[in-house]
């Protein structure tokens, strides 16, 4: 699982992945890793100011919010059966255009399109202004982390 495993029930997947999987598999949970383990880039709050200004500071997700998780998907995956648990992480350096990072927020679930609806226009012509008065020359690096949680029974 990928960047999916935050929209589902997330005991019940692990039960239900139990219940028919064969007693060598296991899950493998990919994502961004625990809350504050990678940095945010110097970029992030321009790009947070912008999207507040349009769409409002609760993280939007379809027709509602997205409500953050209480638990660390290590903590929820040590209470399954597959509780045998090595956490492989990796970092990769990703340096966007100004363009770019207005792609990727447009991707995103809480600042999609369909969210900004017919204020799309005007929040990429202020992302675009925010993020050259933060870097005139278009040029914004990030570190990723990634994190491979590997979970065996």
């Amino acid at each position: 699982m990928g960047k999916s495993y935050h929209w589902m029930d997330r005991v019940q997947v692990l039960d239900d992945l139990d219940r028919i999987t064969t007693e060598q598999a296991g899950v493998v949970i990919l994502s961004a890793g625990s809350p504050g383990t990678t940095p945010l880039p110097g970029w992030a709050p321009v790009v947070a100011d912008v999207r507040s200004a349009y769409l409002g500071t609760a993280r939007r997700a379809g027709s509602g919010t997205y409500p953050e998780p209480t638990e660390t998907y290590q903590s929820t995956v040590e209470r399954s059966p597959f509780s045998t648990i090595e956490v492989v992480p990796f970092d990769q350096t990703v340096v966007r255009s100004t363009e770019e990072l207005i792609g990727l927020q447009l991707s995103n679930s809480y600042s999609t399109p369909a969210q900004l609806g017919e204020q799309k226009e005007p929040f990429e012509e202020d992302l675009r202004r925010a993020l050259l008065a933060y870097d005139p020359l278009g040029r914004y690096e990030e570190t990723i982390r990634t994190e491979a949680l590997i979970a065996t029974r």
